[in-house]
């Protein structure tokens, strides 16, 4: 059976009845006119997913009971997948937030790029990561995955390539689409690597504009090989599908039955 299906943290530590946040209350009372005795399913982030039941609907606030744990699969990316941002207009950003999420990515690494228009720090970062984790938390629920992606911010391109220095493990795949410029397509990487040796990808897209040439050589730098995905000129939200597409086409979930190359 089909139930609606949110995201509230924490809800492995509810007892008895409780009572939902009043957006949620809201949406269920008002859009979607719920009532007593309906069900509905609550993902906690962490990796579970309760099935629950509407007990009472009063002055706006929904309260619900918990009967148990959903025993259903889960659809976790097999293969950890880092989508590494240079951050464009807001529009932009919600597309590429909701649709990563779907498509499996598990690490949204923000940056302001050379090229970007936009540049996020303080209170507006902070307000920023609140919507793009409720927009991920909404995609989550959608797609059936039960863990949304992890958003981090960095200052620019240099900033989150140090935090990969930083990180000690090994196995990571490096790639970075380029534009109308010469790179190799994601088939030919295939033939050479079949993913034995691949325990998790980082994928950079430029914003907006494209990369600027510093930003192309210290990727080239840090170990990033270049990528070309195909002739034409792509929107940014249109790239970020292709791209994470092909990487789990090639060794993620989506290629699961697949002969590689």
């Amino acid at each position: 059976m089909t139930r609606n299906c949110f995201f509230v943290a924490e809800i492995a530590q509810k007892t008895g009845d409780f009572e939902l946040p009043r957006d949620l209350s809201r949406q269920l009372e008002s859009v979607l006119r719920a009532k007593p005795g309906d069900s509905i399913e609550l993902l906690d982030g962490h990796g579970s997913a309760w099935e629950c039941q509407v007990t009472a609907i009063r002055r706006g606030i929904v309260t619900v009971s918990v009967l148990g744990k959903v025993d259903r699969p889960a659809c976790e990316p097999v293969l950890p997948l880092t989508l590494a941002v240079g951050i464009a207009r807001p529009d932009t950003m919600d597309l590429i937030v909701r649709q990563a999420t779907e498509m499996g990515v598990s690490r949204l690494a923000l940056f302001r790029a050379v090229r970007s228009q936009y540049g996020l720090s303080g209170d507006l970062a902070e307000k920023k990561r609140e919507r793009w984790l409720r927009i991920a938390c909404e995609a989550v629920c959608q797609c059936g995955r039960r863990v949304p992606p992890q958003i981090f911010f960095f200052e620019d391109l240099a900033d989150f390539l140090t935090s990969l220095d930083e990180d000690q493990r090994g196995g990571a795949l490096k790639i970075f689409a380029l534009e109308r410029e010469p790179g190799a397509g994601l088939r030919s990487l295939a033939e050479r690597n079949d993913g034995s040796t691949i325990l998790r990808i980082v994928a950079a897209l430029g914003p907006e504009g494209g990369w600027d040439k510093s930003e192309s050589s210290a990727l080239t730098l840090a170990g990033f090989l270049p990528v070309s995905l195909g002739p034409r000129t792509l929107r940014m939200e249109t790239a970020a599908v292709a791209l994470i597409s092909f990487l789990q086409l090639l060794w993620g979930d989506m290629g699961e039955g697949l002969s590689r190359p």
